[in-house]
Order: structure tokens, then C-alpha cells, then sequence
């Protein structure tokens, strides 16, 4: 996981510029009008303004908030100067939007610079102003800090671009580890084992991903250093661990394990002994989801009517059934972060997405086309990374902000990438 400081200051603006404006989401689906034009190159070095102007518009139209005009129709000359001021309203109004983002960008000596504006087009003033500096190595995470702010500025929830996602992606015969920018860039392979490499989770600090590794010719668990890129082996048993999630206290790993055929949920040391059988019969039970509060965890088990989704304390005792959708198979579980809601898969003319309140209440199908599992719910509780054919072109993962309903595609292609993860936001 890269690691960035940022210089960050709030730009001097006349005190009128941010007076407190009304306007706030009240219906996300409509999409405020915006507009991101190519910014003003005004410095010495290699031109970063497209670049920025790109990144800010596709982070802007997976955040489901915004309607992002295309650059084609923008009447305003590219690469327009003179910030914070020299802007034309009319050039913008006559075109559709309400709002704009302008930026002045400049380079040298390895760093880049930023000044980022958004204007309200109606008012005719600047409301949002910053100023960025960062390691040409980490220009995109200049795009994706102004746009976290100008989703905080509609929503008063800063936005989720910045950090990173894992997901397991098939390469021929194998199945491996990779890594992404939310908005699909930066792709990076993590694993190199030329087996199979699934069921990533993060560790609670976000350095390190734990997962079910073939290396060794059994599936054992292993913890992968982001950073490093190094790898150790934690467990070393007959049978299979997989699904493995870090407790919250810190003080182990739960996960299904195999004994004798049969899997049940368990808890493991760091070092990778078992600890304690928290469900026991001769049911399979899988793919553990801890609350956020540790106190409890979903899975899947087949002691329902086929596979379904269940809850029980993390100290063991009653289990309860949440997945009430009229389909006989239901499976990965992902609590959000808030606690109150559970996403899971079901077969329904496909797999589809449901969502639940964590007592099984109000169950909400999501999704209602192609095939779409793994369900991943975002740090503020606002989107969903799943995995999904809905793309046309083998199965690829996908952004569902969940105010609109309206899925985003992050990668596509002929391969197979499924159990996307999210990192921590840098």
C-alpha cells in the first residue's frame, strides 16, 4: 500500500466565496450538472492537467452524485489561466451545468502542484477552493483528494476515492491477487503463485491482506505485506481455511475450517492455532462477515433450507437466519460498516444482491440482471464493490452507489475477477 503526505491548505477566497450555500443532496439520482474542464498547465515539466481533469470527472460519475457533461461540449477554450477569477459563467451556463471545477497544475523537480476551484455557475462564484502538493509518483491522488472534498461539499460525507481495492482476478489456469485504484487505475499484481490465490480480507491496520493460498499445495492461510509485497505462511493443518477476516479486538483471525469434511466457523491465534469451535454440527458453515462492533458475525450455513444466510455472537450460542428472499441458495454475507444492514447473493433468475437489516427485516433485492456476488460494502456505508457479468465481457467487479441503484463498471475485459475488497482511504 503506498504511503503519500500531502500539503494541504484551503486557498484564500474572499469570505463571500464559502458562505454557507443550501443546497444539499435531497434526491442523489437526479445528478447535480458539473462540468471538469482540462486545467491550466502553468509551470515548468510534464502537463498533468488532462490528466487530473479525467481522473476528477470519472471519480465524480462512479460517486453516482453528478451528471458529468463531456468534454465535447464544453464551449470555454481548454486550458484556460488566470484562476481564481478569470472565468466566464456565461460559457458554462449555456451549456447546461450548474457547476464547474477549474484547476491551475504545474510541475517541477518531482512534484506536482494543484489549485483546484469549484464554481457555482447560478451564483457565479467559487464556493470550494484547495491546494495540493504530492510526489509525481502520486499525481492521482491530487484528483482524488479535491474530489472526496466536493462530495463532502454536496453530501457533508467526504467521498471514498484515494485508497485502493484487492480482488482476485483468473490468469489462465490461476487465480491471484491484484490490486487497483478505485477508479480502475494503477493495477498491480500482488501474487505471483501460479496456483490459486482467494478470499482476500485486509488486516485491521490496512498493511497487510490475509488469504487462502494453494502455494503449499493444501489451502492454508496466508498474510500478504502490501507494502512489501512479502508473504508467511499462518497456518499449517490438514483441511481448509478459507474466508479468513481479522477480529476486531485484534486478537485473532475467524474463519471457516474443515474437520473431517465438515466446516465450521473457528477462531485462530495470530500465530495461527485454533482457538476455539464457535459452531458446531455436522452443517457447513462458511464465509464469516464480523459486525463493527466484534460483538457478532454472519454466515453461511447449510442448516437452512438449502444454503442461507445466519448470525450468532462471536462467543457462540443462538443463531438466527436473515436471508428471507424466497430462494433456496443465499450466500456471501458483508456486514456494513454501520451495523445495520447485511448485503448477501441469492439465486433468483441468477445471483443477485439483497440487502437486509441485520435482523432480516426489510430484505431489498439490489440487482436483477446477469450474475453479481460478493458484495462489499464501502467504509461509509454508501456503496457496494461486487462481482458481476453485468459488464457483457466475462465477469468483472463493479460500484453500486446504493442512492441511485445505478451499477458502475471498474474493470472489464474476457477474464474473471471476483472478491473485491476495500483498503483503507489514504
Amino acid at each position: 500500500m503506498k504511503r503519500i503526505i500531502f500539503l494541504v491548505l484551503v486557498i484564500s477566497i474572499a469570505t463571500s466565496a464559502f458562505a454557507q450555500v443550501d443546497l444539499r443532496v435531497s434526491n442523489p439520482k437526479a445528478g447535480f450538472p458539473i462540468a471538469v474542464p482540462r486545467g491550466c498547465n502553468s509551470g515548468a515539466g510534464e502537463p498533468y492537467d488532462e490528466k487530473l481533469a479525467a481522473l476528477l470527472r470519472r471519480d465524480l460519475d462512479l460517486s453516482g452524485f453528478f451528471s458529468v457533461l463531456e468534454p465535447s461540449s464544453y464551449v470555454e477554450s481548454p486550458g484556460k489561466c488566470n484562476l481564481p477569477n478569470g472565468i466566464q459563467f456565461s460559457d458554462w451556463s449555456v451549456i447546461g451545468t450548474d457547476w464547474v471545477i477549474k484547476s491551475n497544475i504545474s510541475s517541477e523537480l518531482g512534484t506536482v502542484k494543484a489549485e483546484f476551484y469549484l464554481y457555482d455557475v447560478q451564483l457565479q462564484k467559487a464556493v470550494l477552493g484547495k491546494r495540493y502538493s504530492a510526489d509525481v509518483r502520486f499525481t492521482n491522488k491530487l484528483a482524488h483528494r479535491f474530489a472526496n472534498e466536493v462530495v463532502r461539499y454536496f453530501t457533508n460525507t467526504p467521498g471514498i476515492f484515494g485508497g485502493s481495492i484487492v480482488f482476485v482476478s483468473k490468469t489462465g489456469r490461476f487465480k491471484e491477487l491484484f490490486e487497483m485504484d478505485l477508479d480502475g487505475d494503477n493495477l498491480r499484481q500482488l501474487t505471483r503463485e501460479r496456483g490459486l490465490a482467494v478470499s482476500p480480507s485486509y488486516s485491521l491496520d490496512g498493511q497487510s491482506v490475509i488469504y487462502t493460498s494453494y502455494r503449499t499445495r493444501k489451502p492454508e492461510l496466508f498474510l500478504l505485506s502490501v507494502v512489501t509485497g512479502a508473504a508467511k505462511q499462518v497456518t499449517n493443518r490438514d483441511g481448509l481455511e478459507v474466508g479468513a477476516k481479522f477480529l476486531k479486538d485484534g486478537s485473532g483471525i475467524i474463519s471457516s475450517a474443515s474437520f473431517d469434511g465438515i466446516s465450521n466457523i473457528v477462531t485462530f491465534s495470530p500465530q495461527g492455532q485454533v482457538t476455539r469451535k464457535i459452531t458446531q454440527g455436522g452443517f457447513l458453515d462458511v464465509s464469516p462477515s464480523v459486525s463493527p462492533d466484534g460483538g457478532k458475525f454472519a454466515f453461511v450455513s447449510s442448516r437452512g433450507a438449502g444454503p442461507q444466510v445466519f448470525t450468532m455472537p462471536i462467543s457462540g450460542g443462538e443463531h438466527t437466519r436473515i436471508s428471507f428472499t424466497g430462494s433456496n441458495y443465499c450466500t456471501s454475507p458483508n456486514w456494513s460498516p454501520k451495523g445495520d444492514k447485511i448485503a448477501f447473493s441469492c439465486l433468483s433468475g441468477g445471483n443477485q444482491l439483497f440487502v437486509a437489516n441485520a435482523d432480516g427485516s426489510n430484505a431489498l433485492q439490489l440487482t436483477f440482471g446477469g450474475n453479481n456476488e460478493d458484495p462489499a460494502f464501502s467504509v461509509d456505508g454508501r456503496y457496494i464493490l461486487f462481482s458481476s457479468t453485468l459488464g457483457g465481457k466475462g465477469r468483472g467487479i463493479m460500484l453500486l452507489p446504493l442512492h441511485t441503484g445505478q451499477p458502475r463498471q471498474i474493470t472489464s475485459g474476457p477474464g474473471e475477477d471476483s472478491q473485491p475488497i476495500w483498503g483503507p482511504l489514504e
